[in-house]
């Protein structure tokens, strides 16, 4: 989703300001930012704050669509840092009716953005009123599309202000215990400049958990509204969005976020495409185990789970949504083998059966052996014909002129293609409208083995 989602709060020494940012990278390069030059110069303790043991950003990498995910304390673009500012401003303005606790406010233009602001308060006993006053807001350019997804936003921003105040709560009972707010009346005592967040909830790694929060919303969020391109109007429609993302997708917390992938070294490069298999096995063997992979011959992928782990995300590729079910992950029984997956990485100490014409073996070995890292043992062959969906993902591969990211946007649209077709043919009532349909979709003898394959998977 090309948005940013920013924590703003309204400081006592600074006024309204932005101080944490998400953001959603995908042709920017980590190495090409200036993090140092882009922090918040501010002395205050609640806009010079700690984000832990990277002081400059946080980051996180969804390995499938290969964005990455930014949190730093101004947004990383110049651009877009000076849109957040005014909007951070506008979100806790009187103009806004910042004074309802819990309330979504949209607002913007063209030429500023479309902002979704969602104000409330936290409890502190050092401030002013006892609360600071803080917001979220989410910043884009498109604004139907926010429009669209704002009952989405707001269930799950409510979620997070939620945790907040509830964090915070704790903190204000703690300390009333040491000196409640009447005694501090009494006292005469000062009141504070604000306090940053971490000081007000006690979480150590708060902003860990916001990024973990804004990347699932900024990842989620591009996959809520959904495009379905038929051919005619069948009758065999998908159904529309529910309003919410798949229910693996919803799990909302940030030590089980399965689709972020935290990186502690910006410069490491975790995004791969099917060329990672080209690279790991020979120039002949990459184009069987694409085959196999696409017509179903059961792939057993055996060695170190290090080693194993992005070689199997790369074979994932290869198959629509439906069917990465097939798939099994470091299988740690050897029943497991003979079930119903398709594709199964097993580590070195559990047997496996031997290569035969519907069992694919790749081993991934210890040491380099004549230049290879891996054995491959398959006696079947490649018909003479390859299925057009394999031709043109072999080509895509060739294509110097794709990038990774190119190149993994063309395996998916690609795959989907097929997918599609599948789907179509496996509604058609007869052999005769099949054949129809065949010809229309372009479907030849050599794209059966797919076809075969899939539609005992698609529906």
């Amino acid at each position: 989703m090309n948005a940013v989602i920013a924590l703003c709060h309204f400081c006592e020494a600074h006024g309204p300001c932005a101080i944490f940012c998400t953001q959603t990278l995908r042709d920017t390069k980590l190495e090409d930012l200036t993090l140092d030059q882009q922090q918040n110069q501010k002395t205050c303790s609640a806009c010079n704050y700690s984000m832990g043991r990277n002081n400059n950003a946080i980051y996180s990498r969804d390995t499938e669509s290969g964005a990455t995910f930014v949190s730093t304390k101004v947004a990383v673009l110049p651009e877009v840092a000076s849109l957040v500012k005014q909007a951070a401003v506008l979100s806790l303005s009187n103009g806004t009716d910042s004074s309802k606790d819990g309330e979504f406010v949209f607002f913007g233009d063209s030429a500023r953005g479309h902002i979704l602001s969602h104000t409330f308060r936290v409890s502190d006993l050092q401030a002013r009123g006892y609360s600071q006053l803080f917001s979220i807001i989410v910043l884009m350019k498109d604004k139907y599309f926010l429009l669209n997804i704002k009952p989405f936003l707001a269930e799950h921003l409510k979620k997070v202000s939620s945790e907040l105040q509830a964090a915070a709560r704790k903190t204000k009972e703690a300390e009333e215990l040491t000196c409640s707010a009447r005694q501090r009346r009494l006292s005469g005592a000062q009141i504070l400049l604000s306090r940053s967040l971490l000081e007000l909830t006690g979480e150590e790694h708060i902003f860990a958990q916001l990024h973990s929060h804004f990347s699932w919303l900024l990842l989620a969020g591009s996959r809520f509204l959904t495009e379905h391109v038929t051919f005619g109007n069948l009758p065999w429609l998908p159904p529309q969005s529910s309003g919410r993302p798949p229910a693996q997708r919803l799990t909302y917390n940030s030590s089980t976020l399965p689709m972020i992938e935290s990186i502690d070294d910006p410069d490491l490069e975790e995004f791969f495409s099917l060329r990672h298999l080209k690279s790991v096995v020979r120039k002949e063997e990459f184009a069987t185990v694409c085959y196999c992979a696409l017509t179903g011959v059961k792939i057993v992928v055996r060695g170190d789970p290090r080693k194993t782990f992005r070689f199997m995300v790369c074979l994932k590729k290869l198959l629509p949504e439906p069917m990465h079910n097939l798939m099994r992950i470091d299988a740690q029984h050897q029943h497991s083998i003979s079930s119903e997956y398709k594709i199964i990485s097993v580590s070195n100490d559990i047997a496996v059966p031997m290569a035969s014409a519907s069992v694919y073996r790749i081993d991934f070995l210890d040491k380099h052996v004549n230049g290879h890292e891996v054995t491959v043992k398959w006696p079947g062959e490649l018909p003479r014909k390859l299925p057009d969906l394999m031709v043109k993902l072999l080509k895509a591969v060739e294509e110097n002129n794709f990038t990774e990211l190119v190149l993994n946007k063309q395996t998916k649209v690609l795959i989907e293609e097929w997918k599609n077709k599948v789907t179509c043919l496996n509604h058609a009532k007869s052999s005769s409208v099949q054949g129809k349909l065949k010809k229309v979709l372009g479907v030849q003898p050599h794209d059966q083995p797919v076809v075969n394959y899939w539609s005992t998977h698609l529906h």
